[in-house]
């Protein structure tokens, strides 16, 4: 025996089990009519007694689905138990009175998007046929699969909502395109997406109908307003998983506990566990850090309910809840990954944070984090999008126009054409002095970068001039401990290694090294990184074997802080099968090689300039350990990718030109090679002046090769 039993209040709970009383009654089941069954004068909830009183002693097995279960709390007394039988119940509550040691919980979440899509595809393809041509654009016309797997991926794989979304393609005759430009307008709302008009197959409820229920029980959970308002919060932010530290911040407290006089970090946790129970959110403890999800669809769903006077300041408070978080100075790289999501899922939700004569410091935090990966086209797009919103808004001369400027010309030089970036950051730092004072951090930061161009550029000695005055004018103003006055030093000193005294870098970068250690200590990431530098000088001044130490140091204390598969962590292992190669061990160096383009490949994309670079240098040691012919090859191969992405003029463009020159040259054809050469040295000259300490190296080589060939 099986009974369906909808669950989603007591009452028709009773009214299912008294219905399969009477139908027990009725087809005279053992131990039913003995019971009474037969007597119609019963009301329901005594019949639904009688039919779990039956359920405890029969011994025929059955089965009772108890549906949609909404409050546990409201089914005391009905809740089917027998020693021949089995209950299964369907809830969205994931809390203590369901999660029982003698229940076996089974998770049901979203389709899988192959599930997704081929629901998705099944439905649509029981349409009519097209009565139109077959290009129409019709639903009822073939089926572009990428349209579907896109429609299903931007539902989240929702089965309510695939089929709704289905039924109300099917209803209006609308392409999946069509449809999908309705989903993405945030203008509308769910309950025109998904109407009542257009039901669901074997549902009653609709997309946005479920929601609201759900909201209003899991607001008597906790204390008064504190779910709605961190739901609101939470929808603000990214689905896939928000810090929980981000919820406690200070700002978060105060959006979610605006209706209490003293919000406390207690308040969030009960809203959260409140919001957890309804399955609203997923509420996260055991992986790691805490973090919060929550499906598109709610999130948009709790956006609705916003009033609009409301929206800019639900806006700012998750702004400052990100940045509050971000502005600490101990943040782990997947910490600042996650910001960084998040802050660009803001972006799309609250439409525009400039507000108050500015753009949102958190705003702010987006082109240096994706430069810091080595993302450095995708920092010149993102900055590029901002700027044009802030001079619209903000005006020409405004500190944060000349913050974005200054950001996309970093990453024009970054992506090779330092002369354009120099140049372009010449102009702003004229403005940002005469706008902001010649001291401000904005414009001291500007100089930092005007400088590291120069020198990249090949000016070498101009630029060290220039960091060396700029550090003496950034520890005045923002004191001798500030970043950009270490980091200033840290320039100074690589100039005078590029500049050929690699002794005097090496010690300017351990004073440097020393006075970081000593201020932020050895995990920070500044800190680190001028540990690498220092392994380079060491290595630069004659001690290849001290500069593997350093650099086993520093990939050791990398792995700690930010773990293998960190971009800096990657750069810091690249750099130190270099030197290994270089210190006489050049197998273990393509060992160490071949490991860090792996990891690279899997971890930033087999398109990222750093897994490049590890597979560019792994096929040149290669070359030196054997087979430099094969190593040719490779590197041709690699050579177009590289152009593309980083363009023909990037250094390593250039360097990768060189190498393979060198390879060609040991494998027995000088000839070629110095025709290849020759070519290389009036490109690089031309991008990185005369004076660039690779275009002299490329000089001197071509000139030995000549005075091989003479003698």
């Amino acid at each position: 025996m099986a009974v369906w039993v909808p669950a989603s209040s007591r009452q028709s709970a009773l009214t299912a089990c008294a219905r399969a009383w009477r139908v027990m009654a009725g087809e005279g089941a053992a131990g039913a009519r003995d019971a009474g069954g037969g007597d119609r004068g019963w009301d329901e909830e005594a019949e639904a007694d009688l039919f779990v009183g039956w359920l405890r002693t029969t011994t025929r097995p059955w089965l009772v689905v108890l549906d949609d279960v909404d409050d546990p709390a409201e089914l005391a007394g009905i809740w089917p138990v027998g020693d021949h039988g089995t209950s299964v119940v369907t809830t969205r509550r994931r809390d203590a009175s369901v999660i029982r040691p003698s229940a076996r919980i089974i998770r049901v979440g979203m389709f899988t998007p192959e599930e997704a899509a081929g629901c998705l595809r099944a439905r649509l393809s029981a349409a009519p046929g097209p009565s139109s041509s077959p290009a129409s654009d019709s639903i009822t016309g073939p089926q572009d699969d990428t349209g579907v797997e896109s429609l299903a991926e931007a539902l989240g794989c929702f089965p309510l909502a695939l089929s709704q979304a289905a039924a109300f393609v099917i209803d209006t005759g609308l392409s999946l395109a069509q449809y999908r430009r309705l989903l993405d307008d945030q203008q509308e709302t769910l309950a025109d997406l998904f109407p009542s008009s257009s039901p669901a197959d074997e549902h009653g409820g609709t997309v946005s109908s479920t929601f609201r229920p759900a909201l209003e029980r899991a607001e008597t959970l906790a204390h008064p307003g504190t779910v709605r308002a961190a739901l609101e919060l939470v929808a603000m932010l990214a689905p896939g998983g928000i810090p929980e530290v981000v919820l406690h911040t200070g700002a978060a407290r105060r959006w979610i506990g605006k209706e209490q006089d003293r919000p406390r970090e207690r308040d969030v946790l009960l809203a959260l566990r409140a919001l957890h129970r309804l399955s609203l959110v997923t509420h996260d403890s055991e992986r790691g850090p805490a973090t919060v999800e929550a499906h598109a669809l709610v999130q948009r769903a709790a956006r609705e309910t916003v009033p609009a006077g409301d929206r800019p300041a639900l806006a700012a408070a998750a702004a400052d809840a990100l940045e509050e978080v971000w502005a600490s100075r101990e943040i782990r790289p997947d910490l600042a990954a996650a910001l960084y999501r998040n802050v660009e899922a803001l972006r799309l939700t609250a439409g525009d944070l400039f507000r108050e004569g500015r753009m949102h410091p958190v705003l702010r935090r987006t082109g240096p984090h994706l430069t810091g990966l080595g993302r450095a086209a995708a920092a010149r797009d993102t900055c590029s999008e901002l700027l044009v919103r802030a001079r619209a808004r903000l005006g020409e001369g405004h500190r944060d126009v000349l913050f974005l400027r200054s950001q996309v010309a970093q990453a024009v030089g970054d992506r090779g054409n330092a002369t354009a970036a120099h140049a372009e950051l010449t102009a702003i730092r004229s403005e940002a002095e005469r706008n902001l004072g010649a001291a401000d951090p904005d414009t001291l930061s500007v100089r930092l970068h005007e400088a590291r161009f120069l020198m990249e550029s090949g000016a070498v000695g101009e630029a060290s001039e220039a960091f060396t005055t700029l550090a003496a004018d950034a520890a005045r103003a923002l004191g001798p401990g500030a970043a950009l006055t270490l980091d200033a030093r840290g320039y100074a000193a690589m100039c005078r290694g590029l500049a050929g005294d690699a002794v005097a870098a090496r010690d300017a970068y351990a004073a440097v090294a020393e006075d970081l250690e000593r201020e932020r200590g050895l995990g920070d990431p500044a800190t680190l990184g001028a540990l690498t530098d220092l392994g380079r000088w060491i290595g630069e001044a004659g001690d290849p074997d001290a500069a593997v130490e350093m650099h086993l140091k520093a990939v050791d204390a990398l792995c700690t802080a930010a773990g293998p598969l960190h971009h800096d962590t990657l750069v810091a292992r690249h750099n130190l099968a270099y030197w290994r190669g270089l210190a006489g061990s050049p197998e273990q160096a393509v060992e160490e090689f071949a490991a860090a383009a792996h990891d690279a490949e899997r971890a930033l994309g087999a398109d990222h300039p750093t897994t490049l670079t590890c597979r560019v240098n792994l096929a040149f040691w290669s070359g030196l350990t054997g087979r430099p012919a094969d190593a040719v090859t490779e590197l041709a191969g690699l050579q177009p990718l590289i152009d593309r992405i980083l363009g023909a003029d990037h250094p390593r463009a250039l360097r990768t030109r060189q190498q393979s020159a060198e390879l060609q040259d040991r494998a027995g054809d000088r000839a070629g090679a110095r025709t290849r050469l020759t070519t290389l040295l009036a490109d690089m000259t031309r991008v990185q002046g005369a004076e660039h300490p690779r275009t002299r190296e490329v000089a001197e080589l071509l000139k030995h090769w000549g005075s091989l060939a003479g003698s």
